[in-house]
């Protein structure tokens, strides 16, 4: 059974380990941005939610790194979410949000200023 806590743990390491890529310029990026965006309906079609939370992880990644932090927010955002319904999905247990963007633990505010996410 997973535990809130591991949980938070698990999605901090994955989100800031894509955040740390770094792409070699920014036309890279925008055709990066655009592969992922076009692979995100058949992610969720599938419901593939694992695969939707590494995606959107990504396309957080490449908005950062793009200087869009508003998109990058939205992405990071919705990866959590997605990791959520992956594990809830794979374990078969519904445990409430431990943690999303906004909430107030440090591991959260580092990710929000790596992304440059104001607090909501």
């Amino acid at each position: 059974m997973f535990r809130s806590a591991k949980f938070s743990a698990a999605a901090l390491c994955v989100l800031m380990g894509h955040a740390s890529l770094a792409s070699g310029d920014a036309s890279g990026d925008r055709k990066l941005v655009a592969e992922l965006r076009a692979s995100l309906p058949s992610l969720v079609v599938a419901e593939d939610y694992r695969g939707l939370s590494d995606a959107t992880s990504r396309l957080a990644s490449a908005y950062h790194r793009l200087g869009e932090p508003p998109e990058a927010c939205k992405a990071l955002s919705q990866s959590l979410e997605s990791y959520r319904m992956a594990v809830q999905k794979e374990s078969g247990v519904y445990e409430a949000a431990a943690s999303n963007v906004n909430d107030d633990s440090d591991g959260m505010a580092e990710v929000r200023a790596r992304f440059g996410c104001a607090q909501i």
